[in-house]
């Protein structure tokens, strides 16, 4: 018996010990979970009263959708819109930038009316598609601005961009510039365009370079095509481009670009195949690139658009329409030609710019 109850008084003992533990256990694990959650609330709070201050409240929030070509291009026109949005209040979403995914204009523009945005500014291909899903945005309230190329069949509220009759009337300018310096007679002139630029921009272009002709007073009008490249990347248009200098027996006597990527594309071909002052080359924009190879004349001169206005004129178009429930149809975008001397001025200056930076 003896033996029997020394046992069960050891049990009780040792059982007693078990709870003594694991109580203590129990309290320290809550002490620590309690000290855990005091210090996590006291840092959330932190953060919270450290980020109070960096919330912006925005009366509208626009996106801008641009395609894939003329990056350097489409980064001023943005930066020029997202400037403008600061001054009225409004948040400019450069909507595709930094994903995985490279989507297409289309899918971009899909995006934007499931996301409720009050405003669309809107650069990509004018097809079927692209006329249903702004129409779409349209009948929900969400102004939409097409830039550049004009969506016609659509609803869009404005189109901000180059009058095409302006600019095929320069470019006639400086083809008879060219006739005249060079001595030229009857110049076999090649026009790259866009493979989605529709034909009626194309026509204004081509019937714009007849009428400076005309009325300088030339009897003979240009023989002029009008080929389309691919511009999906830049190396489509490179090698599309290429294939045109590799033909050295058709080549054009003048090439007329109508975008950057055709314009360095077309100039460095030029460099590559020894047609440099063979072909004479009529460019588009103003990259330094661009202006590096003006002002050696290997591109004879370019059409330097003004992406600042360009990018403002769209967020006043949004604004005023949102405000007055109406708005200009067309907004023109300045341009200029850019020669050699001018050229050579403009990369002085960003180089003057640059050192003070």
């Amino acid at each position: 018996m003896g033996m029997k109850k020394e046992v069960a008084r050891n049990h009780n003992i040792s059982a007693n010990k078990a709870f003594r533990i694991m109580l203590t256990g129990f309290i320290v694990m809550f002490l620590v979970a309690l000290f855990c959650g005091i210090y996590f609330s006291a840092k959330m709070k932190q953060v919270s009263e450290a980020d109070a201050g960096t919330y912006e409240i925005y009366d509208r929030h626009y996106v801008f959708i641009s395609d894939n070509a003329e990056k350097e291009f489409w980064n001023e026109v943005y930066a020029a819109a997202a400037e403008e949005g600061e001054k009225e209040n409004v948040y400019v979403e450069r909507l595709g930038e930094n994903l995985n995914v490279n989507y297409q204009t289309e899918d971009l523009l899909r995006i934007a009316n499931n996301s409720s945005v009050d405003g669309i500014i809107f650069c990509g291909e004018d097809n079927e598609e692209t006329v249903k899903l702004i129409n779409e945005a349209v009948h929900k309230g969400v102004a939409v601005v097409s830039l550049r190329q004009d969506i016609e069949d659509s609803e869009r509220q404005c189109f901000v961009g180059v009058n095409s009759y302006d600019l095929g009337m320069e470019y006639g300018k400086q083809i008879l510039e060219l006739m005249e310096l060079e001595e030229m007679q009857n110049p076999k002139i090649c026009i790259l365009a866009d493979e989605t630029m529709s034909e009626s921009k194309q026509n204004l272009i081509t019937f714009a370079i007849r009428d400076c002709f005309s009325e300088a007073g030339e009897e003979n009008l240009p023989e002029m095509e009008i080929r389309k490249i691919d511009t999906s990347d830049a190396f489509s248009a490179e090698e599309a481009i290429r294939d045109i200098f590799m033909d050295s027996q058709n080549l054009p006597d003048i090439m007329v670009c109508l975008n950057s990527v055709y314009t360095q594309c077309t100039y460095q071909a030029a460099v590559d195949y020894n047609q440099v002052g063979v072909v004479k080359i009529l460019g588009y924009y103003s990259t330094d690139a661009i202006l590096d190879a003006v002002e050696k004349r290997i591109i004879y001169s370019t059409i330097q658009i003004d992406t600042e206005e360009m990018g403002s004129q769209c967020i006043k178009a949004l604004t005023e329409y949102h405000e007055s429930g109406y708005t200009s149809s067309y907004v023109p975008i300045g341009i200029q030609v850019i020669g050699s001397e001018e050229a050579r001025k403009l990369l002085k200056e960003a180089e003057v710019e640059d050192a003070g930076n």
